[in-house]
């Protein structure tokens, strides 16, 4: 069987399909050939696992059209347009296509490009498009209220999986080692001191983001506290709020990676491996630490937790616990978004030292390099 499997849009939801992707790959019978198809954060952030034969890399507005979306001569991966990545899956001719996502232009594409067996939630519009109609609701569970990893893996179950083991996985790729040990060496962290990675952003939302001067306050408590060396961690868009968390400690220990050049996702999963702690808001980097076994504490705002609940290493989940939470929005309908910007630094120092120093008698993170 040829089978194409369309990946979750974000990264920290692709981190949490890890434990459905692996259950395709070792339980349906051989020879099944998998194809990932994914926007390319998605595709970064699952390198180094050896789940998929191949991949195809879109972005619905990109200029590319090429029919073959695996790599150009150079090697490097193309990115399709959504005309590009019908002309590309028509030309594979996949016996099936297994959604991750929910929307109706995903469910569109794979119609489009002739996939006879279409898997994927009824929802959203798109029930007419899907030959495999899985409902939203089984007995008391519903897809909208459940956490993600549980949704994802009631999906592959429908196609003759077990899917019983709900940890999120990734892997690390040699050059995501030798990435971090450049950057670290660039910003002035020594890679003998033992290192906390704190990340304040999210690319979602405004409720998702902790203020910076209380993540500056934070950092300097932990680093002194707990001897560490703390890497201030951000995306492209996110290096003006990095770099001011770290002006604001103006502290020798901690440093942020948004100074460094090259700021792929490799080099994320590279320092988040060798941290001792993670401390993030609920986004990308929160699902890549608990993917690696870390000790995250997590600080949650608009969102319920409990959709993106997780089954590694017990997370510590802080949140304020405010009347108007969780409401779900990713602005603010009261205009103050207190949820976050209420979380103080000495309510999170508390949390990491408690995660910190029970995380020093844990066993070794699951992380595989390739």
């Amino acid at each position: 069987m040829k089978l194409a499997v369309m990946l979750p849009n974000w990264v920290g939801d692709a981190c949490m399909a890890t434990p459905a992707l692996r259950a395709l790959r070792t339980e349906l019978p051989e020879p099944t050939q998998i194809c990932w198809v994914a926007r390319p954060g998605p595709l970064a952030v699952l390198e180094g696992l050896p789940w998929a034969d191949t991949t195809l890399c879109y972005k619905p507005r990109t200029k590319t059209s090429s029919a073959s979306g695996s790599a150009s001569a150079s090697g490097v991966p193309l990115v399709l347009n959504r005309r590009g990545l019908v002309r590309a899956l028509r030309k594979e001719r996949f016996d099936a296509i297994l959604y991750l996502t929910n929307s109706l232009s995903t469910a569109l594409i794979g119609a489009l490009a002739g996939i006879r067996r279409r898997i994927g939630y009824a929802r959203d519009y798109r029930s007419w498009l899907l030959s495999d109609r899985i409902s939203v609701r089984s007995g008391s569970a519903d897809a909208r209220k459940d956490p993600c990893i549980d949704n994802y893996l009631r999906l592959v179950r429908s196609i003759g999986c077990r899917g019983v083991d709900r940890r999120t996985e990734l892997g690390l790729l040699p050059r995501d080692e030798a990435i971090a040990n450049r950057c670290l060496e660039s910003i002035g962290l020594s890679s003998q001191r033992p290192l906390l990675l704190i990340n304040t952003g999210a690319a979602t939302a405004p409720t998702k983001r902790w203020p910076i001067e209380q993540a500056a306050a934070a950092a300097v408590a932990l680093a002194d506290e707990l001897d560490l060396s703390v890497v201030v961690h951000c995306g492209p868009a996110e290096r003006q709020n990095a770099n001011a968390i770290e002006a604001l400690c103006d502290h020798p220990r901690v440093k942020s990676m948004g100074r460094f050049d090259e700021l792929p996702l490799g080099l994320s999963k590279a320092l988040i491996a060798r941290s001792r702690l993670v401390v993030s808001t609920d986004s990308g980097p929160r699902h890549i630490a608990v993917a690696m076994n870390k000790p995250v504490v997590s600080l949650f705002g608009s969102i319920d937790p409990g959709l993106t609940r997780s089954y590694n290493i017990p997370e510590t989940i802080l949140t304020m616990g405010l009347a108007c939470q969780p409401c779900g929005s990713y602005d603010c309908h009261l205009r103050h978004a207190n949820c976050m910007n209420q979380l103080d630094a000495a309510r999170v120092v508390l949390a990491a030292k408690h995660a910190y120093r029970g995380s020093l008698a844990a066993s070794p993170p699951l992380v595989q390099l390739r």
